[in-house]
């Protein structure tokens, strides 16, 4: 009777380990690409400095994605608005969780009343950001900034090399005039010490590229030091290391062919005087 309890046992077990074995467990972490602005500032007057139009974003998605600032901006004039220009904040990696400043700069040109349009760009997705109106005052002078530029561009960036005869605080590079449908950041780079080159690069994305004019607006945050900076956009010329490569292969073949050659004729020199001597000697 023990016997048949314990084969009946150790059946029902056999059972109940198959059934456990034949359940499937699928476990599904769903993906979403999510969001939120915690924060904004729009300043209602800026006198005689940039614009800056600050979002913070909180990624509170589950994918890591890279964002960036759209600020459209439009004058009022009798009640009509029009659009007068696009700013375009760097763009920045945001991890799920984390949160980052996207601001995006302005530098007018005159004074009057605006309203500006932001946008986020993120993850194939654009979003609609905060909106608001500001004043613009031209009460003060901008002074000549004391300092060189220097530019070198390519197909993806502007590089700018800055040489200052005095220490300088809080510099911005904002594009003035570029190609429409094109992408330029704007991009604050901190301050310069005088007599210390700094180097800055402005990314920027072209539609279709090809050379063109465009224009920067490099000043302080302040207002007190002003730079206007024009350029040509071309394609950084490069020696590419496979032609210096080749080059100096043949310029090895060349040298050992001229050794080649002249070890050559000496042989043949050395064999003719060889001859000759053994002619001498016969006789």
């Amino acid at each position: 009777m023990n016997k048949k309890i314990i084969a009946l046992s150790v059946f029902l077990l056999l059972m109940v380990s198959s059934a456990v074995a034949i359940v499937r467990v699928n476990v599904y972490i769903s993906s979403s690409i999510d969001g939120r602005i915690p924060y904004f500032n729009i300043p209602a007057e800026v006198n005689n400095t940039p614009q800056s139009f600050l979002v913070v974003w909180e990624n509170t998605g589950s994918v890591g994605c890279r964002f960036r600032l759209r600020a459209d901006i439009y004058e009022i004039i009798n009640s009509t608005k029009r659009q007068i220009y696009t700013s375009w904040s760097e763009e920045i990696p945001i991890e799920p969780g984390a949160q980052e400043n996207l601001v995006a700069y302005w530098y007018p040109k005159s004074p009057g009343n605006f309203t500006v349009h932001t946008f986020i760009y993120y993850c194939n997705s654009i979003e609609d950001g905060p909106t608001g109106n500001f004043t613009v005052l031209k009460s003060n002078i901008t002074t000549r900034a004391p300092f060189d530029v220097k530019t070198e561009s390519t197909e993806s960036y502007v590089e700018f090399r800055f040489n200052s005869r005095e220490d300088i605080n809080d510099l911005v590079i904002i594009p003035r005039e570029y190609p429409l449908g094109w992408i330029f950041d704007s991009k604050r780079m901190g301050g310069i010490e005088k007599g210390r080159e700094k180097i800055v690069r402005v990314n920027y994305e072209a539609s279709i590229w090809k050379e063109r004019n465009v224009s920067f607006d490099i000043v302080t945050l302040d207002g007190k030091f002003y730079k206007q900076e024009r350029i040509t956009l071309r394609k950084k010329r490069e020696f590419p290391v496979y032609h210096a490569i080749i080059v100096i292969l043949v310029v090895v073949i060349i040298i050992l062919s001229i050794m080649l050659i002249r070890y050559r004729k000496r042989g043949v020199e050395l064999g003719d005087r060889e001859g000759s001597n053994g002619n001498s000697g016969s006789r």
